[in-house]
């Protein structure tokens, strides 16, 4: 690897400054060099700021690595922009299917550069705090550990993917033509190290809603622990570890399951109880670059207006515009019971209506229909929904799929809808994206399942039940609440997996979960359509390859991971 880090990226990390309204404001500088700026206590702030803002770098852009290649999502068409897919076919083909991907992928070589990008940020904050002034001691003591916590973070997410990397802890200021990769098992003794010793140090309630906290330390050291928990390397008391941090968090009274699953993700609620850490996305935070903001409500759908012959005008308001960059699998259409569990109808959008007058369609038609999944639709059920709706269209099931690779689907599926965003302006182009709602990196309803999980695996079933039915019961529709409760003797790992489906779809968690339970191949080949068709998955797809510029960069040679 071969890094270097110039002034004028400093002086973009200058640019960032604390606001009372929103710690990640956009503010501009000027008649100030940077050097100068970095020793005074607005200066210094804005490195910390800085190194928040690396969070909207690594996940702003398409998680493509925690989503693609999965039991519950796969690849639907590549958007063709100016007449050509421009690559978006192949980079998305290697990280579903796995039989082509190599060291070249775009997606892989800019998770990695971005996840540097976010670390060396994070260095250059904690290397000017000891030249600051006009700051406290406490103030300083407490923003490294927020940093520190970022930083462990990134390197969680480094490790989960590349295996043994860098380790580079000092800001870099010259060319460095070098790094030694680090085996993987020192890499996770160093974030679990970083987390222990920051704990303390962060508040249990931010100022700023969006900072670190304990408890999002906590939450994120559990998961450290349980993931590192099944691997060679574990210490025996891992998973018990685990289940007790995670518990810390859950009866800490500083976070609560909201009363329903929807209240989770009603628009203008990103602040509430439930989370305990997540990116900033506010519309003010933006500084008016409205294709700065987040994808997440736009990945997990279909054009309407491409693909519905009338009702629909381009530049749709309504419903905004969405794209097949990862599809649902049916397997996950399938893991909800409709008559009890409230997330389906939370989850996916089922109806969807005119918005225009289009002949004989008029605005306001119910145009688009899907039945439940796990529904019988008879021909009795589809006349009575033509008699009431005539110029609906009924899309039943089995055409839930997408409709390349001779598949055989409609490429048109109930889209992931508890992510929309209303206000999102229309980005101007279709490589950048314009959400403004925050991405929930953890929240409780999560640690619950990490608890249960951890719980689990140390051979304690009634808790883990105990934990797993807690998030059951949260989603059950009122009065199926009963219907809802697992048995602890019917609690394995598949069992908590589904859950961890049901109840996190779309949170850019599905890869890493399946990586860390060992189950990512089986259930993968098992309900991921091309990937089963493809049949080219085995052990070396669970790290991704080094990128090759990385390699060829490398002054003295760096080592590839095994099978690319």
């Amino acid at each position: 690897m071969k890094t270097k880090i110039k002034l004028s990226a400093l002086l973009f990390i200058a640019s960032i400054t604390v606001s009372c309204d929103n710690f990640l404001e956009e503010k501009n500088q000027s008649n100030i060099t940077a050097e100068n700026y970095f020793v005074t206590a607005d200066g210094y702030r804005s490195l910390v700021n800085a190194a928040y803002s690396t969070l909207r770098t690594v996940w702003g852009d398409e998680p493509w690595l925690y989503c693609l290649g999965t039991d519950i999502f796969t690849r639907g068409e590549s958007e063709l922009i100016g007449g050509s897919y421009g690559g978006r076919d192949t980079q998305s083909r290697q990280l579903n299917e796995y039989a082509e991907l190599d060291a070249e992928n775009p997606c892989v070589k800019d998770h990695y550069a971005d996840l540097y990008y976010s670390i060396q940020a994070c260095n250059t904050a904690l290397a000017r705090a000891n030249a600051v002034n006009g700051i406290s001691e406490t103030e300083i003591v407490q923003s490294n550990a927020e940093v520190r916590f970022l930083r462990a973070y990134y390197y969680f997410l480094l490790v989960e993917q590349f295996g043994d990397v860098p380790l580079v802890e000092d800001e870099i200021t010259s060319a460095i033509t070098h790094f030694d990769r680090i085996p993987e098992a020192d890499i996770y003794k160093y974030i679990i190290n970083e987390l222990s010793v920051v704990v303390s140090k962060l508040p249990i309630k931010a100022a700023e809603f969006g900072r670190a906290t304990q408890g999002a330390c906590k939450n994120l050291l559990s998961l450290v622990y349980l993931t590192r928990g099944y691997k060679s390397y574990a210490d025996s008391d891992d998973f018990t570890k685990a289940a007790s941090l995670a518990d810390e968090v859950i009866n800490s009274g500083e976070y609560r399951l909201l009363p329903s699953f929807q209240e989770v993700f009603k628009e203008g609620n990103e602040i509430n109880d439930e989370i305990i850490f997540s990116v900033q996305y506010d519309a003010k935070s933006l500084g008016g670059d409205i294709n700065n903001g987040s994808g997440q409500n736009a990945m997990f759908g279909w054009e309407l207006w491409s693909k519905i012959p009338s009702g629909f005008e381009i530049y749709n308001t309504t419903y905004n515009w969405h794209k097949p960059q990862f599809t649902p699998t049916q397997f996950l259409y399938s893991l909800y019971n409709t008559d009890s569990d409230s997330r389906y109808d939370v989850t996916f959008l089922s109806e969807y209506y005119a918005t225009k007058d289009d002949g004989k369609v008029k605005a306001g038609d119910l145009r688009v229909y899907f039945p439940h999944y796990d529904k019988e639709f008879t021909v009795n059920d589809s006349l009575a929904i033509m008699a009431e709706h005539p110029n609906a269209i009924i899309i039943t099931k089995e055409l839930w799929k997408q409709d390349i690779e001779n598949i055989g689907g409609s490429g048109i599926f109930p889209m992931i809808w508890k992510f929309f965003d209303s206000t999102a302006p229309w980005p101007s182009n279709n490589q950048s994206y314009s959400g403004t709602r925050d991405i929930f990196l953890f929240r409780l309803a999560e640690t619950y399942l990490i608890a249960s999980e951890a719980y689990l695996q140390a051979g304690d079933k009634s808790k883990a039940a105990e934990r797993l039915n807690a998030v059951r019961k949260r989603a059950a529709i009122p009065g199926h609440e009963k219907d809802m409760i697992i048995n602890e003797v019917d609690i394995d790992i598949n069992t908590i997996l589904d859950e961890r489906a049901r109840e996190l779809a779309g949170e850019y968690k599905r890869w890493p979960d399946l990586k860390r339970t060992n189950t990512l191949i089986e259930r993968t080949l098992k309900h991921n359509n091309l990937a089963k068709k493809t049949n080219k998955m085995d052990n070396h797809i669970l790290l991704r390859p080094i990128p090759q510029t990385v390699i060829d960069q490398d002054s003295e040679g760096i080592e590839q991971n095994a099978g690319y």
